[in-house]
């Protein structure tokens, strides 16, 4: 019976070791499954981490932008908040110009139109009105004739000049928005460089 307890020993043995080596195996394969599993969970992760700080870096960066357009809108609409307080300064300055000033700047844009047919002078505005008389319009000496219309006693403030139904401009508040619209920008720039 020695040889069959060999036998059965032998067996036991190679079964028991058969079985260490599976168990070996199996648990090899299961350690490198799981040290895949959690690498690809890494790299997933990390995956996950950098589209998130792009989009998180991208989401910062439009938001700076738009903070950035939103302060250059807001100083730009205060420039022109500026710049129409400034226009509207000097044409409260104009409209109070006293009856010499109101002359002179008639006398100098009336020699300044050279214009060689008759024409109309139409003051607008109550002092405008008073100080472009008949007589001032006599001492100017124009090389053509110029007649006083009837003025208007309107809020605006200059005068016009009709040239056979063909009027020039020289009421204040629009020669003031013909600069800005002409020299609006240089004006900005030498007011706030």
């Amino acid at each position: 019976m020695d040889a069959i307890d060999n036998i059965i020993a032998e067996i036991d043995r190679k079964a028991a070791q058969e079985r260490n080596q599976q168990k070996i195996e199996e648990e090899g394969k299961i350690i490198a499954w799981y040290e895949k599993e959690v690498a690809k969970a890494k790299a997933l992760h990390e995956e996950q981490l950098t589209k998130q700080s792009k989009t998180l870096e991208q989401k910062f960066k439009q938001l700076a932008s738009r903070q950035q357009m939103d302060v250059r809108q807001e100083t730009l609409v205060q420039k022109q908040d500026y710049l129409d307080q400034l226009f509207e300064e000097a044409y409260d300055q104009m409209k109070a110009w006293d009856k010499e000033a109101i002359q002179r700047f008639a006398k100098h844009n009336l020699k300044a139109l050279d214009l060689k047919e008759a024409a109309v002078l139409l003051p607008a505005g109550p002092k405008v009105t008073e100080a472009l008389t008949k007589d001032f319009i006599q001492s100017l000496n124009l090389s053509y004739p110029l007649s006083l219309g009837k003025g208007s006693q309107t809020s605006s403030a200059g005068f016009l000049v009709d040239v056979n139904g063909v009027q020039y401009n020289f009421l204040y508040r629009d020669l003031l928005q013909e600069v800005r619209n002409q020299a609006g920008n240089e004006l900005s720039k030498k007011l706030f460089s």
